[in-house]
């Protein structure tokens, strides 16, 4: 599969989903964007899972957030690696990798982790 500009901003709307209000508003939605085997490397040093990311959803509020420097590699046909920063208004600059696996005909979530930027 060659990459798309409708792959590259399909993905792109799904990781601005993840992090999002709308995604957050129920279990249901939120499990449906990451895949059963998810493992985030938080940039707080932290590993997290599925479970603990959906149980901690209710407890954190989804702040403003922009993505710049948007990429996207196809590792197999249905794996895909994006990488891009993401700035949040007061807390500054992060560099963020998420692969997204397609099972079904659904893209989800497999790994995200997050690496502040110093400065």
């Amino acid at each position: 599969m060659a990459e798309t500009a409708e792959l590259r901003r399909h993905l792109r709307d799904l990781e601005e989903r993840v992090a999002g209000p709308a995604a957050r508003s129920t279990r249901e939605t939120f499990e449906e964007l990451l895949d059963e085997g998810f493992v985030e490397f938080g940039s707080s040093g932290k590993v997290h899972d599925r479970e603990s990311i959906i149980a901690g959803m209710s407890t954190q509020s989804p702040q403003a957030w922009s993505i710049a420097d948007f990429k996207l590699a196809l590792l197999a046909d249905d794996v895909a690696l994006v990488t891009y920063i993401a700035t949040q208004v007061g807390r500054g600059s992060s560099l963020r990798s998420s692969v997204w696996k397609r099972r079904g005909g659904k893209w989800r979530m497999a790994f995200h982790q997050g690496t502040k930027i110093q400065g």
